[in-house]
């Protein structure tokens, strides 16, 4: 994954398409489970391996021009819950690395 719109060393092969996904994620036991950061940083891998999984299965092995535009991060301390909304996206590629 990558924000260029290039790999560099490689050479894109087909365009797929374009990817947009929002997720949210929500949890009502966040000291039991760590923290805040962990929690975040837990969703934020999960969202990564989902983005990952949707390419390889549309035959894609790269995303270029990937973005993440919004990560909203609500906490209620008190109450011990969190919620956390991400916009993610980019371009699926097939690449080929060229030997020089």
């Amino acid at each position: 994954m990558t924000p260029a719109p290039f790999i560099p060393g490689a050479r894109i092969d087909h365009h797929l398409g374009s990817l947009n996904f929002f997720f949210i994620r929500e949890s009502t036991n966040i000291r039991e489970t760590g923290g805040l950061s962990t929690f975040v940083q837990r969703f934020l891998s999960e969202v990564l391996g989902i983005l990952r999984a949707h390419v390889s299965s549309l035959g894609g092995n790269a995303v270029t021009s990937y973005f993440m535009s919004s990560c909203i991060l609500s906490h209620v301390p008190h109450k011990n819950q969190a919620q956390c909304l991400i916009n993610v996206g980019g371009d699926i590629v097939s690449v080929s690395y060229v030997c020089k």
